[in-house]
């Protein structure tokens, strides 16, 4: 094999490797977005800002990261119920949200059942959001929060 023929091997080798990178990346990112837009991860998200030791916990802002989409033991949807573990990001720390969520059946909007926060830091989880415990007029924040260490 000449010198030139391999050069040429090389690069549509490099060519192709940045193409399937790429096409891997944007499908990543859409799935990403795609599941970010479902009713259990938006409700149990917009539960958790309303919730605010998780800001005293883990700062302000507090962002929520890409979901493991390939893990199970931190995303199992199936059908009717979820099971998804969210990462958190805030300027004093990391933690995840733990969300259980249901539907009656397919095509009905998602309930948020339970929201676990637990942080990384202190290794700390607990609950502070169960529907049965809820009311319409109430999030349902539980006392079970523990207190924060100085």
């Amino acid at each position: 094999m000449s010198s030139s023929s391999l050069n040429k091997l090389i690069k549509v080798a490099l060519v192709g490797g940045v193409v399937v990178l790429g096409a891997t990346t944007w499908m990543e990112s859409k799935l990403q977005s795609n599941f970010r837009k479902q009713g259990y991860y938006t409700k149990a998200v917009k539960l958790l800002h309303n919730y605010e030791p998780a800001s005293q916990f883990l700062g302000h802002p507090l962002y929520s990261g890409k979901v493991h989409l390939a893990d199970e033991s931190k995303l199992k949807v199936e059908g009717t119920t979820a099971k998804l573990e969210i990462p958190l990001k805030g300027s004093k720390g990391k933690g995840a949200l733990h969300v259980l969520a249901s539907r009656e059946k397919l095509g009905d909007e998602w309930t948020v059942d339970q929201l676990d926060l637990e942080v990384f830091s202190s290794k700390q989880r607990w609950k502070f959001y169960d529907r049965q415990l809820a009311t319409p007029t109430t999030l349902s924040i539980h006392q079970e929060t523990p207190s924060i260490s100085t």
